[in-house]
């Protein structure tokens, strides 16, 4: 909504050359919602938002007067803002360099042993919705159960309320491989990452840095499935200021994490929209 950055304060006066000033502490600002930042016009925009809701890839859409940088940056402001609505936190994701395991270990599952690294998901229960959220610094902790358990790209039960999940990482891509057959499900954290991973598969190859904006997206579609996810999304867009989007990165920390021998790391980088 339109509020004050320093009060947060509601009301605000116009001024002539279009900025805000605060009723309460007089601060001068501007305000420009995410749907009006974007340079299109109002029917492009439209096209755009059907498409994404579809599950239309950005590359695929055709749009008229929208070339192929918009179309993306669109895609990429929408998923800002689906992370901005479940409150995408910092500490649900992981990056760790699969190592080989000791002799004697236990045999490893379906695709660990030419793995190099994975990013594990950590997945909470929320009542009936499903949250990205794991304890800090659970995720070495957690590989070598998630290697005698599940192949690369599933997802274990720890309790009733937490589960883990994992995803090869080559270079700086997360690969998402295609589901074959249908999950049991048990549990909803399975039940969320088995939508996810259909919906995820579309795009094969997912830029790391960028991969928890497509999470949030998931997680979106999941916790919103039997409500207007059109409606939804334009809402969002329309009462977000561009300035307080900011996009979650992993990715960015590590070679320093590297350097300091952890061999985890989190997405504590965040980069303005």
């Amino acid at each position: 909504m339109k509020g004050c950055p320093r009060c947060e304060s509601m009301d605000a006066w116009m001024l002539g050359d279009g900025r805000l000033k605060c009723q309460s502490c007089g601060r001068r600002y501007r305000w420009k919602s995410v749907w009006d930042s974007m340079r299109l016009s109002e029917q492009a925009k439209q096209v755009l938002l059907d498409a994404f809701v579809l599950g239309v890839p950005a590359a695929q859409c055709t749009v008229e007067h929208a070339c192929t940088d918009s179309r993306e940056r669109f895609y990429r402001l929408a998923r800002a803002c689906c992370a901005k609505f479940e409150r995408l936190p910092c500490d649900g994701l992981n990056v760790v360099e699969c190592k080989p395991p000791p002799r004697g270990a236990r045999t490893m599952m379906r695709g660990w042993s030419t793995t190099h690294g994975v990013i594990i998901v950590g997945i909470t229960e929320r009542g009936p919705a499903i949250q990205i959220s794991a304890p800090p610094g659970a995720a070495a902790g957690i590989l070598p159960m998630l290697r005698e358990r599940v192949a690369v790209g599933g997802v274990v039960q720890v309790d009733d309320a937490q589960a883990y999940a994992c995803l090869q990482v080559q270079g700086e891509y997360v690969i998402v491989p295609r589901t074959t057959r249908a999950a049991l499900v048990l549990h909803p954290a399975e039940a969320f990452w088995c939508h996810a991973r259909v919906h995820l598969q579309t795009f094969r190859k997912i830029p790391m840095k960028f991969f928890p904006l497509y999470l949030a997206e998931a997680c979106l579609r999941f916790n919103q499935r039997g409500q207007d996810l059109r409606a939804l999304l334009h809402e969002v867009m329309n009462t977000t200021a561009i300035s307080e989007l900011k996009l979650p990165v992993v990715g960015d920390e590590r070679a320093s994490a590297r350097s300091r021998g952890s061999g985890v790391t989190r997405p504590s980088v965040w980069l303005n929209a």
